[in-house]
């Protein structure tokens, strides 16, 4: 983490602020539910995340939403060292 920057432990995040998560476009014809999940992993904890987790599933978003490369999010963050509790969430 670069020195100007602060790490935020068990940030609250409001529900108005999960569902906006939901309401990513793209230009670049990247698949919006692909969008929104990739963008909600960079910047959520685990915690929210899973949260948010459920408030896409009940908007019947697809999990599996893949990127323009052909990958899901569950391909790209199995590679990451500390993705073990995002993945759980994705998979349940």
């Amino acid at each position: 983490m670069k020195k100007d920057k602060k790490r935020i432990e068990d940030e609250q995040w409001s529900e108005e602020q999960l569902l906006s998560y939901l309401n990513f476009e793209t230009f670049d014809g990247t698949d919006v539910d692909f969008h929104c999940l990739y963008t909600a992993y960079t910047r959520m904890n685990a915690s929210v995340f899973e949260v948010f987790i459920d408030r896409f599933k009940e908007a019947g978003r697809n999990l599996n939403a893949q990127n323009k490369a052909g990958q899901s999010l569950s391909d790209i963050i199995s590679e990451h060292k500390k993705s073990g509790d995002y993945l759980a969430h994705l998979a349940n």
